[in-house]
């Protein structure tokens, strides 16, 4: 009898001891991990689909408008494709191909110019096009938009039409008139212009077409690091 409580009293409390192991067990297990199909969408960021601003929609329907997403604000340039086909039709192929997609903006000079396009600094090799100088009628002004050229103080003079780097000028340049070729000129954001920080990062650029409407989807923007 003795042995049979004996028996009984080891087995209560083994039980007892699962039961206890088991409610630790739910409290402590670590989370798994594992993203379900409705978790993957509520995670993704949503897109905020890029629109021409006011000033660009007063353009002749058909114009191209360049519209470059930065956290500080948005700026967009409308592109004289027409003038200049070369300069314009590179940058466009380029945007179209989200290269410029996550590169900072390396140069910044206060009360004159800011500067992007440097694929190195990102990790990326610069694609081999060559961009002839266009011979422009536009002048260098506040808001203009050019491709960088690289000066040589040897010569004097300046080289190739650097294929990615563009810049924009915060004022008026004359100086530069005869040696870039202004295909596009800022119509609106100028204000986030003059407040570009170096290392300030491009999110996105993208061409939107007045007249047009822009796409409805778009992958979301990278994130910045």
């Amino acid at each position: 009898m003795r042995f049979s409580c004996y028996v009984l009293l080891v087995g209560l409390l083994a039980v007892a001891f699962l039961g206890v192991a088991g409610c630790r067990k739910n409290v402590e297990a670590p989370a798994t991990g594992e993203v379900t199909a409705e978790t993957a969408v509520a995670e993704t960021p949503p897109v905020t689909p890029l629109a021409l601003s006011p000033e660009a929609e007063k353009l002749p329907p058909g114009t191209k408008v360049a519209v470059i997403d930065m956290p500080e604000g948005v700026v967009q340039i409308e592109l004289f494709t027409e003038e200049t086909p070369k300069t314009a039709g590179n940058f466009i192929a380029l945007a179209e191909d989200e290269f410029y997609d996550g590169i900072t903006f390396h140069r910044v000079e206060p009360g004159f110019v800011v500067q992007a396009g440097d694929a190195t600094f990102v990790g990326r090799e610069n694609p081999a096009i060559e961009v002839p100088v266009e011979a422009d009628k536009r002048k260098c002004v506040r808001g203009a938009v050019s491709m960088a050229r690289s000066f040589d103080q040897n010569t004097n003079e300046y080289g190739p039409t650097s294929p990615t780097q563009f810049f924009i000028l915060k004022k008026d340049s004359p100086h530069l008139d005869d040696n870039f070729c202004v295909f596009g000129v800022v119509v609106s954001g100028m204000d986030v212009v003059d407040g570009i920080k170096r290392d300030d990062v491009i999110k996105r650029v993208r061409i939107l077409t007045v007249g047009e409407e822009p796409a409805s989807a778009e992958e979301p923007a990278p994130e910045s690091s």
